[in-house]
């Protein structure tokens, strides 16, 4: 099976349909229509069958699906890299954490936008997301929390700050809270997947506290957590600019003592940055 045939025989399967498939690809349904008989033909089986009118995948198509979309993907990341590499040393592909890729990536790409011809293709993701990318070339930035990377990885520390208590409105006008006061309330805590940089850190300063505690509520996301204490679930600990966002919803607050937490540079070691690369990096700081 070439690369056209798999092409077609992977649109009919995910359409479902001759016609669907014909349309996405951008091509005559007769034209799909012959290339999967000549495919079938050459395989000796067949891929489909007209049953009441629709057409149903045969059990050797399902059997070739997982290969075909295995395939499919490294072909997209394919013309993704070709894409790149015609247009030349002013393209660049970063990606980032969500909320660092609104609040701190985002002004610094539209500046760089009104006086540079760069191109630029922004990625978000949560951390193994963005490493993993970084490790098949199909980033050449991240930008995220912590500082634990992959050894084949080179992490640069951007900057650090503190994590933000917020707390459902209205709230008594503090200046700040302790964590201990935050485990104490009648209302839970909400806490952050320990897979995540952000989340590691608080649960940890969490269990020397309180070492059996288990949190009633846990979420990845650190704008479904500002959202769930908008909504009057419960407080949370964030990042300062997830608390900036939710601002006008939440009470924010500083924790004491503070829970430190850094914004990180990453790139793939055997990889060096192309000259595009580090003069965005220059941008970045300067911007911070």
């Amino acid at each position: 099976m070439n690369l056209r045939q798999l092409e077609i025989f992977y649109a009919v399967m995910k359409c479902g349909t001759i016609s669907a498939a014909a349309k996405q690809l951008h091509v005559s349904q007769p034209n799909v229509t012959r290339v999967l008989a000549h495919t079938e033909q050459q395989q000796g089986f067949a891929l489909f069958e007209r049953v009441k009118g629709r057409l149903v995948p045969t059990r050797e198509a399902q059997l070739l699906l997982p290969e075909a979309e295995k395939i499919y993907q490294q072909l997209g990341q394919f013309r993704n890299l070709t894409k790149r590499i015609k247009a030349g040393d002013k393209h660049l592909s970063i990606g980032a954490t969500p909320i660092l890729s609104s609040a701190m990536l985002a002004p610094i790409i539209a500046d760089i936008y009104k006086y540079s011809d760069y191109s630029i293709e922004m990625s978000t993701g949560n951390q193994d997301e963005l490493c993993d990318a970084l490790l098949k070339h199909q980033l050449d930035l991240a930008v995220c929390f912590g500082n634990d990377t992959p050894a084949s990885l080179i992490q640069q520390t951007l900057l650090t700050t503190e994590m933000v208590a917020i707390m459902p409105l209205p709230q008594p006008k503090q200046e700040s809270v302790s964590l201990d006061y935050l485990l104490g309330e009648s209302m839970p805590l909400i806490a952050l997947d320990s897979r995540d940089p952000l989340g590691l850190q608080l649960s940890q300063a969490i269990h020397a506290l309180v070492p059996e505690y288990h949190p009633q509520v846990t979420v990845r996301n650190y704008s479904a957590a500002a959202e769930l204490v908008a909504q009057g679930l419960g407080c949370a600990v964030v990042d300062p600019w997830t608390a900036r966002q939710y601002q006008h919803r939440v009470h924010c607050v500083s924790l004491s003592p503070t829970i430190e937490i850094s914004v990180s540079l990453l790139y793939a070691e055997h990889s060096p940055m192309s000259i595009a690369a580090k003069w965005f990096v220059e941008q970045l700081k300067q911007s911070l």
